[in-house]
């Protein structure tokens, strides 16, 4: 199968990624290749803002080897790896690099992400770093990040607690016990996943942790561990409870001071909850004059998702998973269409996928709105993965047709996505006409 149209095309003879680089005259419909076509729409784009212009000259033998001698660009679409922001956050770490990219040869049999994490390595790294880290390249956000300070320093021999701005309230067990697990989609996630394994937490309550704005606020890790152990110990039906008292605790940080903070996780977690309701409705009763309309509409949506936090509504299509002819493992249908039908579902598609999926819960309990997730599943020697969530399909019930399609991010989908949401469609008698 041909995810992109003209993937199998052979690059153009001259590199074009340096031409646009450098400001020069080129044309998008010359390039017969779409996915390297995309890449350069990206960099013409991305090299707009001034900022920028002191990285053009670490960025240029890199864009300049990676079109020339890797499938980087050819064979991943910006959706799939979206590969030129990342390598202008290599080029504000230039002054960490071991080797320069003209020294870099692939290799041939590798795939195209295989190439790209090699090519990372090659770079920056004198020792091994865990695969799961590499998403600290992908990570939007200021160009100098925690995380991409991380990856630099497991890559070179440096202990991460002391990177600035890493809280000292890691042990390094912890930090072990996440590197060594390689569970979660960035390092914050996966010492939380570590962290919640060392207090005993149930599912809820890690879920619960995750969503918070515990992941966030990674700085005051020491606060919200302590806020973590204290439902760890209690009631878990008290779990979802957990995101309303730590922005609870977050609204009293600013207004009254950690003094106050620190009083109030010395009371029992019934006592503690009680409080969070109560301090957050006075504070709106006493503030709420001084909201923005964007703040009072967010309000709104966060007291509205919390009346239906264990609401569910009826599936549209039944409830079963659409298997699609596209691609085969172990047996197993690659790529599936889920639908979406409670809250917890559309938070977790939201938090998965960087959009705001998660407020069309009212929408849907109401019947107006449909939301469905295109998923890719993997297997390896001895199990057979979950899902990773690709697209997020929204559906008017009563027209049965398909609103939008959106990719991580909000981004377009690619052509692989929308064969399988055509076949879909038409296996479901949904009107397409994206």
């Amino acid at each position: 199968m041909n995810p992109h149209h003209g993937r199998a095309l052979a690059r153009p003879q001259e590199p074009v990624m340096p031409v646009i680089l450098r400001g020069g005259a080129w044309t998008a419909h010359r390039i017969r290749h779409h996915c390297l076509r995309r890449h350069c729409h990206v960099l013409a784009t991305t090299f707009r803002r001034p900022d920028l212009a002191a990285l053009k000259a670490a960025c240029a033998p890199v864009f300049h080897v990676l079109e020339t001698r890797s499938r980087v660009f050819t064979d991943l679409h910006p959706t799939e790896l979206n590969a030129v922001p990342a390598v202008v956050r290599l080029a504000a770490y230039a002054h960490r690099w071991l080797r320069s990219p003209a020294d870099w040869q692939p290799d041939a049999d590798a795939d195209a992400h295989g190439q790209w994490t090699d090519f990372l390595r090659h770079l920056l790294a004198r020792y091994p770093v865990p695969p799961f880290l590499d998403g600290a390249w992908l990570r939007w956000g200021p160009l100098v990040h925690l995380e991409r300070d991380c990856w630099c320093a497991l890559a070179q021999g440096q202990s991460l607690r002391e990177i600035a701005g890493f809280p000292r309230s890691v042990s390094s067990r912890l930090l072990h016990a996440a590197l060594a697990r390689g569970q979660g989609r960035n390092l914050v996630e996966a010492i939380w996943l570590a962290q919640l394994s060392c207090l005993g937490a149930s599912p809820s309550l890690e879920k619960a942790v995750l969503s918070s704005r515990a992941l966030l606020e990674f700085g005051d890790h020491a606060r919200w561990r302590r806020l973590a152990a204290k439902f760890a110990a209690g009631n878990d039906a008290l779990a979802v409870h957990f995101g309303l008292v730590a922005d609870a605790l977050a609204a009293v940080q600013n207004h009254r001071g950690p003094g106050q903070v620190e009083q109030l996780l010395r009371l029992s977690l019934e006592d503690l909850i009680s409080h969070g309701i109560r301090f957050t409705t006075r504070l709106l009763q006493a503030n709420g004059h001084l909201l923005t309309a964007a703040q009072v509409r967010t309000a709104a949506e966060k007291a509205e998702l919390k009346k239906l936090a264990f609401s569910r509504w009826p599936p549209l299509l039944g409830g079963e998973p659409f298997a699609s002819k596209i691609g085969n493992a172990r047996g197993h249908a690659t790529w599936r269409i889920e639908e979406l039908h409670s809250v917890d579902a559309l938070r977790e598609e939201s938090r998965a996928m960087s959009h705001c999926v998660h407020r069309y819960a009212h929408r849907c309990g109401a019947g107006s709105s449909a939301i469905f997730s295109v998923r890719r599943y993997t297997a390896n020697d001895t199990s057979y993965s979950a899902g990773a969530s690709c697209a997020t399909v929204e559906v008017h019930p009563r027209t049965r047709k398909i609103v939008q399609i959106r990719a991580a991010g909000n981004r377009a989908v690619n052509n692989t996505i929308m064969t399988i949401v055509r076949e879909w469609s038409a296996a479901n008698g949904l009107a397409c006409t994206i």
